[in-house]
């Protein structure tokens, strides 16, 4: 089960034909009987085939991808394995489906491009953080979100003390023993320095320089906040040979080798939190500084059509409201219907996938947090 990432987003936004299926229902990662979920995705499907019979009865593709919709249906492991949330995607060629730690409210949609506000939470702008791990032995990177945690293969950086410093210091290397017989794994054995000397602090310093060096290809995006996860001597040092500007002053204290990745987020997210809702709040603040000045919008009417032509730099969207309507891109036109209309699809869900690829960022906030009280979508304009 893997992680729902921007490229994910992006590749969802990027498909677009005469039937985009999307799909969302609860799921239970805890249930001891499935049948209920089955029963609830074999009903989506249903209206899936209904779908195509009416809309696109000739096109083979869809079928060959509801079929693999139905191939699910028997797969146990499938089923076995759940989080919070399934969504799928079906479109000529495209089957797509993400176990998700939301707990998605039932969504069936069939329009010319996929649905994707309900995923925004996952990958808000005010919604990304890092884990650093790190012990003499061990260094870990998670990327996460406030919903999940992902660990980042390290190939340019040492695994522990030992490998870092093997060709750098001879005395270092008669004094640092690791590993037993069988590549298990001990804590080092230190001997003739004791913990927090000059000698073994310009070693650690050393090591950990080295980590910072295999880190800057990866911990790229700038304001990114990076909380450490160690022993309390351990983290100075870091913080003295890292170039990494946004690592933050609270960390998780203790040695973090025996934490699996969930336990290290549950203790990181508190953390965090706060940072990641001030961007938020940084955002709206702008946003009341530039009302008035030619660098705002509010309202479908014009926020959609400045998403379609790039202009939208900062999203603001209330995730549980729908607005159905049709944009004409050509007229430069927005028009509100009713859900009755098989033409409409939700234009709050068309400016974020605008904004999305049109590389702006997105903040899914409840009504009272809208920077414009009476509005479900509001932006920042770059011009």
């Amino acid at each position: 089960m893997k992680n729902f990432t921007m490229e994910d987003l992006k590749r969802l936004t990027a498909v677009s034909s005469e039937v985009c299926i999307s799909m969302y229902m609860p799921t239970d990662p805890s249930a001891a009987n499935t049948d209920e979920q089955r029963i609830r995705f074999k009903n989506l499907l249903r209206w899936a085939e209904k779908t195509v019979q009416e809309r696109a009865p000739k096109n083979s593709q869809l079928d060959e991808m509801i079929a693999e919709g139905r191939r699910l249906l028997d797969n146990d492991y499938f089923w076995r394995y759940q989080s919070d949330g399934l969504a799928v995607f079906i479109a000529p060629d495209v089957f797509l489906f993400y176990r998700l730690p939301i707990a998605f409210e039932e969504v069936f949609s069939a329009a010319n491009r996929f649905v994707v506000k309900p995923l925004i939470p996952m990958l808000t702008a005010d919604a990304q953080f890092y884990i650093l791990a790190l012990s003499q032995t061990e260094v870990r990177l998670f990327s996460c979100t406030p919903y999940s945690v992902m660990e980042i293969d390290l190939v340019d950086v040492p695994d522990g003390i030992a490998e870092s410093l093997q060709y750098d210091s001879k005395q270092y290397q008669l004094q640092f023993h690791t590993g037993t017989a069988g590549g298990g794994r001990r804590p080092a054995i230190f001997h003739g320095h004791g913990v927090g000397t000059d000698d073994k602090k310009d070693e650690i310093l050393r090591y950990f320089q080295d980590v910072n060096r295999g880190l800057e290809t990866i911990l790229t995006d700038r304001g990114v906040p990076l909380v450490l996860a160690g022993v309390d001597y351990l983290l100075p040092i870091f913080r003295e040979a890292t170039s990494y500007q946004w690592v933050m002053e609270e960390a998780v204290i203790g040695n973090p080798d025996g934490l699996r990745a969930n336990e290290l987020h549950q203790k990181a997210l508190p953390i965090v939190r706060p940072v990641l809702e001030q961007n938020q709040r940084d955002d709206a603040r702008r946003y009341h500084e530039l009302a008035g000045k030619g660098y705002t919008a509010a309202g479908v009417q014009t926020v959609v059509p400045a998403a379609a032509f790039g202009r939208v730099e900062v999203l603001f969207v209330v995730l549980d409201e729908r607005l159905p309507g049709v944009f004409d891109q050509k007229k430069n036109q927005v028009t509100v219907t009713t859900d009755g209309d098989p033409a409409s699809e939700d234009l709050l869900d068309l400016a974020v996938v605008e904004t999305v690829k049109n590389g702006g960022r997105v903040h899914a906030v409840n009504k009272e947090r809208m920077p414009e009280e009476h509005a479900a979508v509001a932006a920042i304009l770059r011009y």
